[in-house]
């Protein structure tokens, strides 16, 4: 590997890595039999340094200058546009009668390899450098009318901020899916736990050392700081229309929240008067198709939904289609998973959201009232390393990672037989609800814990208890214990001492139907989602070592008020 690609695992680990996925499934009415659309043909695209990138361009049947949606892509831009001749057949978004496509391999990768070049500037920086001759390339070309656009998700939506803020004269507008600005500690890490899959999975689509970097900065500490004022200080550039889309299963909710709020706040007029948010019930590889069904739910109000309104974006921003309602548009449309239902608003998270809480109790309890006696016994459980509660479904990626002939997947999944149980848990459920419960934002929980070690782990799953009895994977979350009280400073535990931690679940919008149940799942583990903790104070477990048994409790008495906190709202408006 040369120094080239090492510049950008080292930087570029903010990154996604999944490729998104385009529906290719007919849709349910007749569509038109595709036109005799020009075949793609290859380009070698010059950029500033004089090296070139290679490109596929689709042309409309029709002759004439057209609008171009430009995608730019470092996982093989062969793969992406594979099923692009048949748009017309398959697809809103690809459409072949009204706009070129431009689809380009990132510099160094597939068939840019041999522009690969030791730049000092930094990936960020390149790509976005490339991002805009290429741009600047369409809008010279005979089949262009100047307008281009860009789309595409994960690492591609990355690529469209950072050409974004090198400012393109002709770059008109962005539609970024699942995609961060930046790089953050978050992003790999929660509670101070490596999102061991996500990380790991990386090293095998084209990333490969960005790992083992990511595990060499595991404290909240100088370098993360420094890396996230470098990686978003550009921003204010940032100024036009951006479509931004996300997904209540992706690994990046949070962070694809965060830049359209960043957008919103510091970027210039255009992008912040224009920026727009939809969030379906979607994860990472999905997201930009909208797929039916994610998990072992479908959504059909949501199906093809990502897809459909980013082609709308297009139509109002490429093609002066302004009667198409884009213009009206709310700022932020989200899908409420349970209700399965859109609403819109002006700004996150709701307003009139309150906080509900739920004690634990014994017996499994989550009760709006605590326990009134001390002297109630703590759960107990013993968490072994080498054995480690597995991740069925939730906020991943759709990788290759198996673990005793299990397939890690995403999305809704029950958790009764692989996860439940077992005994390195224990959970703690409702009664059957009177009436909806709407949560909507961060999930929280309170725990007062014990260990016989002096670091371990705890994690929770929250999932919605049907009436058949399936308990669905809704969102979950970890916390070290080291990092209890700061994420710049370690602070081991006492063995036998009872601390607090609170573990902060990641954002969601779910309602608990009546006649549903509230569950959570509180256990030290969740691989290969998370890392394992050795418990013996090292940050991970190494290859061939087993780590030490740690011994955890879970106390909830009148004294340690274990809780559940969710962030309920009102009637929204619909």
């Amino acid at each position: 590997m040369n120094r080239f690609f090492r510049l950008y695992i080292f930087v570029f680990i903010a990154a996604g890595i999944c490729m998104p996925a385009i529906s290719f499934a007919g849709e349910r009415q007749k569509r038109p039999a595709p036109r005799n659309f020009p075949k793609p043909f290859t380009v070698m695209v010059p950029v500033r340094d004089g090296k070139k990138l290679a490109a596929d361009v689709f042309l409309p049947s029709d002759e004439g200058k057209f609008p171009t949606i430009f995608i730019f892509t470092p996982y093989s831009r062969k793969r992406l546009t594979a099923a692009v001749p048949y748009a017309a057949k398959k697809s809103r978004l690809l459409d072949r009668e009204h706009y070129v496509f431009v689809c380009a391999d990132w510099r160094g990768f597939y068939g840019s390899k041999a522009a690969a070049v030791q730049s000092k500037k930094g990936p960020f920086k390149q790509v976005g450098e490339d991002g805009h001759d290429i741009v600047e390339w369409i809008a010279k070309q005979k089949w262009s009318n100047g307008k281009v656009g860009m789309w595409g998700a994960s690492a591609l939506g990355v690529a469209q901020y950072q050409t974004a803020v090198e400012k393109p004269p002709h770059l008109v507008c962005i539609v970024p899916v699942v995609a961060r600005y930046g790089v953050s500690y978050e992003e790999s890490f929660h509670g101070g736990v490596l999102k061991y899959s996500h990380v790991f999975t990386r090293d095998q689509v084209g990333f490969e050392g960005s790992a083992e970097k990511i595990k060499k900065q595991p404290v909240y500490g100088r370098w993360w700081k420094f890396v996230e004022r470098l990686t978003t200080r550009d921003i204010g550039k940032l100024d036009i229309p951006v479509f931004v889309i996300g997904g209540w299963y992706d690994i990046d909710t949070e962070p694809v929240m965060k830049v359209f709020e960043l957008i919103r706040k510091d970027a210039g007029d255009e992008a912040r008067k224009n920026v727009r948010m939809l969030i379906g019930p979607w994860d990472h590889c999905d997201a930009a198709a909208g797929k039916l069904k994610v998990g072992e739910l479908k959504f059909p109000k949501a199906e093809k939904v990502s897809e459909r309104e980013a082609h709308r974006f297009f139509n109002y921003w490429m093609r002066g289609m302004k009667d198409n309602g884009w213009g009206n548009e709310s700022t932020i449309r989200y899908f409420q998973m349970g209700e399965r239902k859109w609403y819109k608003l002006d700004s996150w998270p709701p307003k009139g959201i309150t906080d509900k809480t739920f004690y634990i109790r014994a017996g499994g309890e989550l009760s709006s009232e605590p326990e009134n006696s001390s002297e109630v016994e703590p759960d107990t459980y013993k968490f072994d390393p080498s054995d480690p509660s597995p991740t069925i479904g939730g906020l991943n990626l759709a990788s290759p990672w198996k673990r005793d002939g299990l397939k890690v997947a995403t999305g809704p999944k029950d958790q009764r037989s692989k996860v439940e149980s077992r005994k390195d848990c224990f959970t703690y459920t409702t009664e059957k609800l009177g009436k909806n419960l709407a949560v909507k934002g961060i999930v929280k929980v309170k725990l007062f814990v014990s260990s016989d070690r002096k670091d371990t782990d705890f994690m929770v799953r929250l999932s919605d208890v049907y009436p058949d009895n399936r308990s669905m994977l809704i969102t979950d979350g970890a916390h070290r214990m080291r990092y209890r009280n700061s994420m710049i400073r370690e602070d081991f535990m006492k063995p036998g001492g009872i601390y607090e931690v609170t573990v902060r679940l990641s954002c969601t919008a779910h309602t608990f139907l009546a006649g549903h149940r509230v569950r959570i799942i509180v256990s030290s583990s969740n691989f290969p989602r998370f890392a394992v903790n050795p418990n013996d104070g090292g940050h991970f477990l190494e290859k061939d070592k087993k780590g030490l048994v740690a011994t955890n409790s879970i106390y909830h008495d009148a004294t340690y008020k274990s809780l559940l906190i969710l962030p309920v709202a009102g009637t929204a408006k619909k």
